[in-house]
């Protein structure tokens, strides 16, 4: 398995916000996320941007058999 790491950012939520980090990784079947750092903005007292860093786990894909495979 490999990783790749992202960011991702939402005015909804943390979780739209490690949502959008998987997008922006843009790997083909990711399989998992490790969340590295989640923050926010603030608009006075309440939450306004969630960001989030993470990264995402994809499987390596397989290469096809070389010359001489049977």
């Amino acid at each position: 398995m490999r990783t790749i790491e992202a960011s991702g950012e939402s005015a909804k939520s943390w979780d739209a916000a490690v949502l959008a980090a998987v997008r922006a990784a843009k790997v083909k079947d990711p399989v998992g996320v490790e969340l590295g750092r989640l923050w926010a903005e603030l608009e006075g007292p309440r939450l306004s941007r969630f960001h989030a860093s993470v990264k995402v786990a994809y499987r390596q894909s397989q290469r096809s058999p070389g010359r001489g495979a049977h």
